[in-house]
Parts: C-alpha cells; structure tokens; sequence
C-alpha cells in the first residue's frame, strides 16, 4: 500500500510541474517575442537618418563633414 501513495504521489508531482512548466513557457514565449520585436522596431528606427541622430550618441559627435571647394 505505501507503493501505490507514493506513486500517487510522483504522479501528482508530475502533474503539477508539468502545469507549472506550460506556464513558464508560455512566459518565455511572450518575453522573446516582445524582445525580438522591440530588436527589429529598433533596428528599423534607426534606418531613419532624424531619428537616428539622436538615438545614437556617436552620431551627434561625428561633426561637420568635409566638403571639397573648387580651386
């Protein structure tokens, strides 16, 4: 008899870890998701010359560029 409850009881522990695990992986899904979306909106964003300005700090620090002058 002590056999069957303590299956019973890796049973239920199996039970709930896999409950717990579904959840957590739906959490990671959701959390990667909203990551690789905010990678790719980012990385858009910065296609844009206005924005870019002043996303990037480098940006703003590269100066006025060169132009050559007929002589």
């Amino acid at each position: 008899m002590e056999e069957e409850t303590s299956v019973e009881k890796e049973n239920g522990y199996e039970d709930l870890f896999l409950q717990f695990s579904s959840i957590f992986e739906r959490w990671v899904k959701r959390v990667l998701l909203v990551l690789v979306s905010l990678l790719i909106l980012s990385q858009l964003l910065l296609q844009v010359p206005f924005l870019r300005y002043y996303m990037v700090k480098v940006e703003q620090l590269e100066g006025v560029p060169y132009s050559r002058t007929a002589s």
